[in-house]
């Protein structure tokens, strides 16, 4: 399991954070398999219409979201997977509309019964991010309906994201929640209160209180149509004698020094 909170940082920006541990154990046992795993993956969509040559090569429309899971892992990342692509090839006549973010969360979701079905492993997720139709900022949680011995259905709930609210999966919720009340009745500068379920779930990391939540904490936020991985800056410890002392951590590596031939890895780091 895990824990993923979505929620809008400020009222202004239109913002949405996200964030979630990355622990991934083995399923049944207390064996701890990565403290490095990705919970939160962008989702690309693309549409496109006939164009002079009559075929689907017309642009219209690109955009992402975020998907992030709590769960299993094996059924999450096939589910992210093949939407993934199927999002990114989507065709439709010179007078087919648009689809709403409705509209995504309803393929996704089709998508992920069907693995949890066969891999017989189940998972929640949260799609987030900005409708294009209505720019609205929006998470669909994605929450399985089990009876005794057999997945019943898969139910969609759509969350309306405001400053207040925070949209939690994963374990222990309960707890996750009242540390992110004890932050935010506290908070004495606005940021604070905006950062709070960061704090939170922080704290429940240090402490320990649930084995199945731990490793580091992935960020990331949706602005506009985009989605962007955001790392995590944290001070080097031991401290070194000579600077920098802090470091840029994406899902707990360090990566300052990664990237490829004369590119460097520059992403954005709070």
């Amino acid at each position: 399991m895990t824990l993923v909170a979505v929620w809008k940082f400020d009222d202004e920006s239109d913002r949405i954070h996200a964030i979630a541990d990355t622990r991934i154990g083995q399923s049944g046992t207390s064996n701890i398999l990565t403290e490095h795993g990705p919970k939160i993956l962008p989702l690309t969509l693309v549409c496109k219409k006939p164009g002079r040559s009559g075929a689907f090569d017309e642009e219209v429309l690109r955009a992402e979201f975020g998907f992030a899971y709590s769960g299993s892992t094996l059924s999450a990342l096939c589910t992210h997977a093949l939407t993934n692509v199927l999002c990114q090839n989507l065709g439709g006549v010179p007078e087919a509309a648009i689809p709403s973010m409705d509209d995504i969360a309803s393929m996704v979701a089709k998508v992920a019964l069907t693995y949890i079905r066969e891999i017989e492993s189940v998972f929640s997720a949260v799609l987030f991010g900005h409708c294009p139709i209505t720019r609205q900022s929006l998470a669909f949680e994605l929450q399985p309906v089990l009876s005794p011995g057999e997945l019943v259905a898969l139910n969609v709930t759509k969350h309306i994201l405001e400053k207040t609210n925070v949209v939690v999966i994963g374990s222990r919720t309960d707890l996750f929640r009242a540390k992110l009340d004890t932050v935010r009745s506290t908070a004495e500068h606005p940021i604070i209160f905006s950062d709070a379920p960061i704090i939170a779930l922080r704290s429940l990391i240090q402490e320990g209180q649930i084995s199945s939540v731990g490793g580091n904490i992935q960020q990331a936020w949706s602005m506009g149509l985009k989605l962007q991985l955001v790392a995590t800056a944290a001070p080097i410890v031991p401290t070194p004698l000579n600077p920098p002392n802090w470091g840029m951590y994406l899902l707990g590596f360090d990566i300052d020094q990664m990237g490829a031939g004369d590119f460097r890895v520059v992403v954005m780091a709070r």
